[in-house]
């Protein structure tokens, strides 16, 4: 599948950050119809990172260099 192969080609922090404003983008979307405020940016990346700080780093990520 050439998208897929390409699509995978750019795996990494972009990606990720293209998957989150996505998301991000449909969640407003809902939140807007529900009556809801949006959420920032901002708000979503401090979320993201409170999560992050919680979990344990997988086993093969302590190998990795610094």
């Amino acid at each position: 599948m050439p998208q897929r192969d390409e699509l995978l080609k750019k795996f990494g922090p972009i990606l990720l950050e293209a998957f989150m404003l996505v998301t991000l983008d449909a969640i407003n979307a809902l939140r807007v119809k529900a009556g809801l405020a949006p959420y920032t940016k901002a708000q979503v990346l401090d979320e993201i990172n409170n999560h992050l700080s919680n979990l344990e780093p997988y086993d093969w990520m302590k190998e990795l260099p610094p």
